[in-house]
């Protein structure tokens, strides 16, 4: 699937800013702040685009971006079920997720969940994986996912699809507006066990965005919301048939830009809130998180059905200027944000588990400089080298210095290389989380590098890179009690491979390989937990029709991997079977048009039925099969 996904070169014999060019895309802006030639980013930058997305039958950002060699997503059970994303190795935590260059909100609680996120209104989502302390601050160690609403389209379309567990979805798009319900029942089999029962999830967003010019100034508004309700069964063995879950996502930008022959001035303006409920009911629920305090209650107190919300929102701005020619080029700016997050271990209708029935409000701020200068030579070569100083409220701060560049070697190899320091404040649900939190912890201290060796020439592309992690106080939430603490020194190390072929005849094929050979908490000298995978193999095969043919084409691919954690001593044999060495994920796709723009296509996921868990205990479903109808 990789080069369905990796950022490209305007030419083959240009430097590419991944390792396996795709034409359609000549530039990006997360990579260095501002809109770049995608052949000049030294950071390792990946792109899916939204006719990727169709083109997949993605339902949410985080199906998108599951197949990007480095990108490390754990689900929890089928659609609508929790995904964490990690990058290199690195936890969700050490990942900053943006929506048009803005931080989203929901990071204070634990709540950045990626499979909450629809896809209608995306027009593309860049990676850029390696330190971005330099450019974003706090929460950026491992990469940046940034996820770009699109433009005005000049065509409508809308996609309808049905499917396993009673997957049913609509997606529309018009000039200004765009729209998504995605909805599955997901009762489905587990050997053993009772049906995957309770596991029912429901995703609706909308997204809108105008753009217009006044003079000399162009201006965007643009806005989303999506609400997400599943169902929360549980752990195998611990089954919770009322258990739900509830999201509320809303983000809201203001963009001014000013173009001039060398510079381009931005302010940016945004408000972005996450709201996390919780609810189960406990006179009937034996697995509800209060029902284990006795019965009768303590005094004045019942055990009513359990209640919790959460909730982040935060203010930003930003001000930031571009000036550059195709020799040099330096961006520089400040960043402000202010936010409150709402924390507690569920109070509603006096729950037993506080003491005094109130939630924890916490304020948090943010404030930063940075710059970043860029030097460009006449044969590829670049160097770049940035600074930022950032204060995150009371929790800490720290001055982040990258450096890193570009070096042509022989005809067609290059040699990409960065290096930064980077950290990251704990967070309001790490710091006062009741009985699962610590008061204690300091912000993270790590030192991040990478290397690639680049042959965008050779066949269709081919890479190898290598990158690290290292440093101090690294947050990390060890089983059984999953109490963060700081990890005084840890160490991880991995390596990527990327290749293609040449499209041949409308065929394609794909590798990718990530071993992540070290994850190692060197005072206790384990692994950390967590972290990935330690090998993760991606194969693919692609064929694209000439366009005026009926039948569309079609699309498979491989995923294999291990498991996210060492066995579970504690599960019970006869679910200890979900949690295999190894296992393969196969999915695949062919097409059909009715029409000049009628699409028709079977999807079928995980082929072959191997049943496994990402994490011990949440065993995800077998087979299944969706068939789509498009006019794109």
């Amino acid at each position: 699937m990789l080069p369905a996904i990796v950022a490209a070169v305007v030419a083959a014999s240009s430097p590419s800013p991944s390792p396996t060019p795709i034409p359609q895309i000549a530039h990006v802006v997360t990579s260095d702040r501002g809109l770049e030639s995608a052949a000049r980013t030294a950071r390792t930058t990946y792109v899916v685009t939204a006719a990727q997305i169709a083109g997949d039958g993605d339902r949410t950002v985080a199906d998108a971006i599951e197949n990007v060699p480095g990108v490390n997503v754990v689900r929890y059970g089928a659609f609508g079920a929790a995904a964490t994303v990690g990058i290199r190795g690195t936890s969700y935590e050490q990942v900053l997720v943006l929506m048009d260059g803005q931080p989203i909100a929901g990071g204070q609680i634990d709540d950045v969940d990626l499979e909450q996120i629809p896809v209608s209104g995306v027009d593309r989502i860049e990676i850029v994986e390696g330190g971005g302390s330099t450019l974003y601050g706090s929460g950026s160690i491992g990469g940046v996912i940034n996820i770009i609403t699109a433009s005005q389209p000049a065509h409508s379309s809308a996609t309808l699809s049905t499917g396993s567990f009673d997957e049913q979805s609509l997606q529309f798009t018009t000039p200004y507006v765009s729209f998504q319900r995605t909805y599955a029942t997901n009762d489905y089999s587990v050997e053993n066990a009772p049906n995957r029962g309770n596991a029912q999830a429901g995703l609706t967003g909308a997204t809108a965005r105008y753009a217009h010019s006044i003079g000399a100034l162009d201006v965007s508004l643009s806005a989303n919301i999506a609400s997400a309700a599943v169902g929360t069964p549980g752990e195998l063995g611990y089954y919770s048939p009322t258990s739900e879950q509830g999201n509320v996502d809303r983000n809201f930008r203001l963009d001014v830009e000013s173009k001039r022959p060398r510079s381009t001035a931005t302010l940016e303006l945004g408000d972005s809130a996450a709201d996390l409920s919780y609810t189960c009911d406990t006179p009937v629920d034996s697995n509800c998180p209060n029902s284990s305090y006795p019965t009768p209650a303590p005094p004045m107190k019942t055990n009513p059905p359990y209640a919790q919300m959460l909730y982040d929102q935060h203010w930003m701005a930003s001000l930031r200027n571009a000036v550059g020619d195709d020799r040099q080029r330096l961006v520089y700016g400040v960043d402000l944000m202010r936010g409150i997050a709402r924390v507690d271990q569920g109070t509603g209708g006096g729950s037993p588990f506080a003491a005094d029935d109130a939630p924890i409000f916490d304020d948090y701020a943010q404030t930063a400089a940075y710059v970043q200068s860029q030097w460009f030579g006449g044969g590829g070569q670049q160097l770049y080298a940035g600074l930022r100083g950032e204060r995150d409220g009371g929790v800490g701060g720290a001055y982040s210095p990258s450096i890193g560049g570009i070096l042509p070697l022989l005809q067609g190899l290059q040699l990409k290389l960065n290096a930064a320091t980077a950290f990251r404040a704990p967070t309001a649900e790490e710091l006062y989380y009741p009985d699962y939190s610590n008061p204690n912890l300091v912000p993270e201290r790590t030192r991040v590098g990478d290397a690639t060796l680049a042959m965008p020439a050779l066949a269709g592309g081919v890479s190898l890179g290598w990158f690290t992690t290292s440093g101090t106080n690294l947050i990390v939430s060890p089983p059984p009690d999953y109490i963060p603490e700081n990890v005084g020194r840890a160490s991880i190390a991995g390596l990527v491979l990327t290749a293609s072929t040449p499209p041949v005849h409308g065929y394609l094929a794909t590798l990718d390989v990530t071993n992540l050979y070290r994850a190692q908490d060197l005072d206790a000298d384990s692994r950390l937990p967590g972290r990935g995978p330690v090998f993760a193999v991606g194969l693919a095969l692609r064929y694209t029709a000439p366009p005026n043919s009926r039948f569309d084409g079609f699309r498979i691919a491989t995923q294999t991997q291990g498991p996210q954690e060492p066995p579970d001593p504690y599960l019970s044999p006869e679910y200890a079977v979900y949690q295999p060495a190894t296992f393969t994920q196969v999915d695949g796709d062919v097409g059909y048009r009715l029409g000049s723009r009628l699409l028709l296509t079977l999807r079928g996921y995980n082929l072959g039925n191997d049943r496994y868990a990402l994490y011990a205990g949440y065993p995800m479903p077998g087979r299944a099969v969706t068939l789509e109808l498009s006019n794109r």
